[in-house]
């Protein structure tokens, strides 16, 4: 079975939330590494550092400076140790199967564009799985044929 990694599944990965036991344990049982894309480094990159914004204006939750570098330094090594298969398809056929995803699932379901975006790479990528915590995402996941899990 072939999984995505959305990010929210990466953001429990590196920083402790009530389900990070069971993100790594999924991990842990794959046989090989769940693919991710490149809008979801980046996209895990941006909530780090949004976190990091929180926390200095006064939210209760978020990051100091330094859990961030910490967990982004972890992500990076892992990268380049492979627990993290950085896929890249072509853009162009991601984005036209991202259109079609829009017309059947955002007036229905209200998929986000970086949810439908994450779920046409996972699909142009061959997928089987989708290892995601957005319920949302999950949702129409599954109305893709997708497996979903945490």
């Amino acid at each position: 079975m072939s999984a995505f990694a959305e990010t929210s599944f990466l953001f429990a990965f590196y920083f402790p939330r009530a389900v990070s036991e069971q993100v790594v344990a999924k991990v842990q049982s794959l046989r090989e590494p769940p693919q991710i894309s490149a809008l979801v480094r980046y996209e895990f990159q941006q909530a780090v550092w949004f976190e990091v914004w929180r926390r200095t204006n006064g939210h209760p939750r978020g990051l100091n400076q330094a859990e961030a570098q910490s967990g982004l330094a972890a992500f990076d090594l892992d990268l380049e140790n492979g627990i993290w298969y950085l896929a890249r398809p072509d853009l162009d056929s991601v984005l036209l199967r991202a259109e079609r995803l829009v017309l059947d699932h955002t007036p229905r379901h209200g998929a986000r564009a970086m949810d439908i975006l994450h779920l046409a790479y996972a699909l142009q990528l061959g997928a089987t799985e989708l290892l995601s915590l957005d319920e949302n995402q999950r949702g129409v996941a599954l109305a893709e044929g997708l497996a979903v899990s945490i």
